[in-house]
């Protein structure tokens, strides 16, 4: 475990922070101690702080209600979700036909941007965390994809954390699919470090002033490393220390327990 002094005293020289949520922030529905705390400590210091989450079973109004029901009173401002690289990029590409394996909800922000959702010759196929999956579905998107028709992710964590254990994410459902079609999409979430680097332009921060806190190797610490973002893996979500220590590649600079050693230390 990380020495929570020496990471406190290299937050204190830290411009944004970052931080993953499901398995960070809360777990489920379920907020973590010391989430809101620490919300209101960089609020009151003016740090800027975003909550990045490849989740993408919901869309972005329906986060900001989840995340203000949870009492932490966060905008549009502090959020990065993996369907905004991917809705980038099918803009810039002048997509307009999609087949979109998503939610309700996400669907109903893809329409919103603007795109026509149609399983009848689209231009291009979209795997989300597609909570509302059924067999039909999966067939469409197997063919679609044989016919080489482009094929992407808003990301591919294998699972999603919950309250009363793991369920299946979007890598999952992409695995399923590459037993069939044998080919894999390209990815717009983490661990892309566009997800982090596009926003330090624009709020004008260097990396080396930034710092990431999730619970997994694969994204979180991954997405950091290559952006070159101090990282700090939380032991509330997927990781275990077992895992860090077999890690060979992507070691997080600080581990802790969870987001309350922080907040406890920075009330201090």
């Amino acid at each position: 475990m990380s020495s929570i002094k020496k990471l406190v005293s290299e937050l204190e020289k830290k411009k944004v922070y970052f931080f993953d949520l499901d398995g960070t922030i809360y777990l489920g529905n379920q907020l973590f101690r010391g989430a809101k705390q620490l919300i209101e400590i960089l609020n009151e210091v003016e740090i800027p702080f975003f909550f990045l989450s490849n989740n993408s079973s919901k869309s972005t109004s329906d986060y900001i209600k989840k995340l203000n029901n949870l009492n932490l009173h966060v905008t549009l401002n502090n959020l990065i979700l993996s369907q905004h690289p991917t809705i980038d990029y099918l803009k810039s590409e002048n997509y307009k036909k999609i087949y979109l394996l998503g939610t309700e909800s996400l669907k109903r922000e893809f329409q919103q941007e603007g795109f026509i959702l149609t399983d009848s010759d689209p231009e291009i196929v979209v795997l989300a965390f597609d909570q509302e999956l059924t067999y039909e579905r999966l067939v469409k998107a197997s063919k679609m994809i044989q016919e080489e028709i482009p094929y992407i992710a808003t990301h591919l964590d294998d699972r999603c954390p919950t309250e009363k254990g793991y369920i299946p994410d979007a890598g999952g459902i992409a695995a399923l699919l590459f037993k069939t079609v044998e080919k894999m999409p390209r990815v717009f979430g983490k661990p892309n470090k566009e997800m982090l680097l596009f926003k330090l332009r624009e709020i004008e921060i260097n990396p080396k002033d930034a710092i990431i806190f999730g619970d997994r190797l694969y994204t979180d610490i991954k997405m950091g490393k290559e952006a070159g973002v101090t990282t700090c893996c939380v032991l509330s979500g997927e990781t275990t220390l077992e895992m860090i220590e077999k890690s060979e590649i992507y070691k997080p600079d600080y581990v802790i327990d969870g987001i309350w050693d922080i907040s406890e230390s920075l009330k201090k």
